[in-house]
């Protein structure tokens, strides 16, 4: 009896042995097919997300295009600007070619790659005679080889990227199935298997409602948290967007970037705390969803108190400038609008802030609402505001600090609206630049100011604001130039003002405005000390005046610091041979101030208002300014 229950015991014993034995390894397996399962997946993202097929059929178009360039230059429909243009585009596509595909070597990228540089080698050679028929024939002929090969190159690309999605496919489908028939081996330990699959479900919808850079909940979260707001009688959206992020990454490097993402990451988890949820929902933008009593007024402190702590935080890029936010926020508080639509009205909100200069929280009011709806009623009315005639230009003197006499106007803009009477261009340059009718409207101005400006005597300039949007226009060189000759005003008498906003939105700014120079234009950079690297652009740019802000101005007579400012401006613009421009001088105390500094020239309400044309020319014959036998020196009240 002893000895049956003894060998009882040991059957059993070596059954249960034998099955946890069985459980081990195939749990084991079970995790290990698990594992290949993520590999295979991420590969099979991999390989998916490789480009460079669009890679090699950009480049045929590219190639494709400098040939029929070649063509159309030696037919002459071309200008040789555009010829080297295409062909700049072509030889950068040299350094751009992929050569590996998901990591491995691609022989066929490579043999390409060489063919491409010995091809631009013989084309920048035969660059100076690309006009002969004989030379564009030749290498026409060998760019239509080299769009062949390219053609080839992508779809070969595309097979091999084929290839291995289809690779990644089966081994995934493969590992699929290894894991279903484990799974169905484990039935009897079906809670490990449970517990294995639930976490990795949590896992992957972790991964697929997360930011991988900042570790945020990203946009489908966001979402998700709108369909639990219903119901919710208080509601609060803010979108949160990183002011001049593209230039910080131009500038300072992607890297510096990431960097700047995951601290506001964080600021954001730190001031939404118990209250709300914070997610990225973009490049660089953030979106903040408050919910419960009192919803709009925790998103506002919170808002304010990320700027705080983001001012505290060193975020300063290589050229020092510290990153602002712009922010607007939506709200409800009856719950009868869904989240989407706060979003819209938030993100409108947002792009107000940045419009206005960014660094700013704009509330999504009713009011708010009313203007945006306004605003684009103007822009509808800007389109065709020039051709009815209802621009008119204006013009403030600019005079010697010294001697009083005239050194020339600022020419300025007003709107006499049908509807609203007359508008500041404060408020309707903005909504021109977000539409693109600026380069209509500058136009205007530039060819206003030269034809009323020819009539004045030669001495004088005539100074006119420029915007980004202008400054991008391929064809404002070429305006220019027109006009001056059009008007027969000497180029030297234009001087175009610039902002630093116009530099830092355009990354072709300096050939813009060294072709400018070439035509003998004067260059002045407005606003100067308001900007964000104002000395950067001064060490990268030649600029012939520097228009000094007149927040500095003004308070010259009260602080002391507003005055040390001034003078080191001066003697600064004194080292570049730059000629220095006061602002808002309106008391004959600051015209004593500022000259005393070392500014040369002065521009102010106490000199004149904004005129207009006629005014001007009776302004300018009643002082005798312009003229040769003028009095050395004029007098305050002899303006008047």
């Amino acid at each position: 009896m002893r000895t049956l229950l003894l060998g009882r015991l040991a059957g059993v014993g070596w059954f249960i042995g034998a099955l946890m034995a069985a459980t081990l390894a195939l749990g084991l397996v079970a995790i290990e097919t698990s594992i290949q399962t993520q590999n295979y997946h991420q590969g099979l993202l991999d390989a998916s997300s490789h480009n460079a097929t669009f890679d090699y059929s950009r480049g045929q178009i590219e190639i494709e295009r400098l040939a029929r360039t070649i063509e159309g230059f030696e037919a002459g429909r071309t200008s040789r600007e555009r010829l080297e243009t295409a062909f700049a585009i072509v030889r950068t596509r040299v350094d751009t070619i992929p050569i590996v595909i998901t990591g491995r070597p691609f022989r066929d990228a490579v043999a390409a790659r060489e063919e491409l540089a010995a091809a631009c080698e013989d084309i920048e050679a035969v660059l100076p005679f690309i006009g002969r028929p004989e030379v564009a024939r030749r290498m026409v002929g060998r760019l239509d080889d080299l769009a062949s090969t390219f053609s080839r190159l992508s779809t070969l690309s595309n097979a091999v990227q084929g290839d291995l999605v289809a690779g990644w496919r089966e081994r995934l489908a493969d590992a699929l199935a290894d894991l279903g028939l484990t799974l169905r081996l484990l039935c009897g330990i079906g809670f490990v298997l449970l517990v294995v699959l639930f976490w990795q479900k949590l896992s992957f919808r972790r991964q697929a409602m997360t930011d991988p850079l900042t570790g945020l909940p990203n946009r489908a979260s966001f979402r998700e948290w709108s369909r639990r707001t219903a119901g919710a009688k208080e509601i609060a959206v803010a979108v949160v967007d990183v002011d001049l992020f593209k230039e910080v990454n131009d500038s300072c490097g992607h890297q510096h970037g990431d960097r700047l993402l995951c601290d506001l990451g964080t600021i954001f988890r730190a001031v939404t705390g118990r209250f709300g949820e914070v997610a990225r929902i973009g490049g660089d933008e953030f979106a903040l969803l408050f919910t419960g009593a009192g919803a709009q007024q925790h998103a506002e402190r919170a808002c304010a108190e990320a700027v705080r702590r983001l001012g505290a935080h060193d975020t300063r890029c290589c050229d020092e400038r510290r990153s602002t936010l712009s922010i607007g926020i939506a709200s409800v508080v009856n719950g009868d609008r869904s989240v989407e639509s706060m979003l819209i009205d938030a993100d409108s909100a947002m792009y107000s802030a940045k419009n206005s200069g960014g660094g700013r929280i704009v509330i999504a009011s009713d009011e708010f609402r009313n203007d945006l709806e306004q605003r684009r009623l103007l822009q509808r009315d800007m389109a065709s505001a020039v051709t009815r005639g209802e621009f008119e230009t204006v013009f403030q003197p600019i005079v010697e600090v010294g001697s009083l006499r005239a050194h020339g106007f600022e020419t300025l803009l007003r709107w006499d609206h049908p509807d609203l009477g007359r508008l500041s261009p404060d408020f309707f340059i903005p909504l021109a630049e977000e539409t693109g009718a600026i380069v209509e409207i500058g136009r205007f101005v530039l060819d206003r100011a030269l034809s009323i400006a020819a009539s004045w005597p030669d001495p004088l300039t005539v100074s006119v604001n420029v915007s980004a949007v202008q400054l991008g226009d391929k064809a404002f060189v070429a305006h220019v130039r027109q006009s001056l000759l059009r008007h027969d005003v000497a180029p030297h008498r234009l001087i175009l003002e610039i902002t630093e906003t116009v530099l830092i939105r355009n990354a072709n700014a300096k050939t813009v405005l060294d072709e400018l120079r070439a035509l003998g234009v004067g260059i002045a950079l407005d606003d100067f000390g308001t900007g964000y690297a104002s000395m950067g652009y001064l060490r990268q740019y030649r600029f012939d005046k520097i228009k000094i802000d007149k927040s500095f101005v003004s308070t010259m007579v009260d602080e002391g610091k507003s005055a040390a400012i001034v003078r080191a401006i001066c003697g600064l613009a004194r080292d570049i041979s730059a000629t220095v421009v006061a602002e808002g001088i309106e008391t004959e105390e600051l015209l004593s101030l500022v000259g005393a500094a070392g500014c040369e020239l002065g521009q102010g309400y106490l000199f004149a208002r904004p005129m207009s044309a006629l005014q001007t020319t009776l302004f300018i014959e009643r002082q005798g300014w312009g003229s040769a036998d003028a009095a050395p020196r004029m007098t305050i009240a002899a303006m008047a």
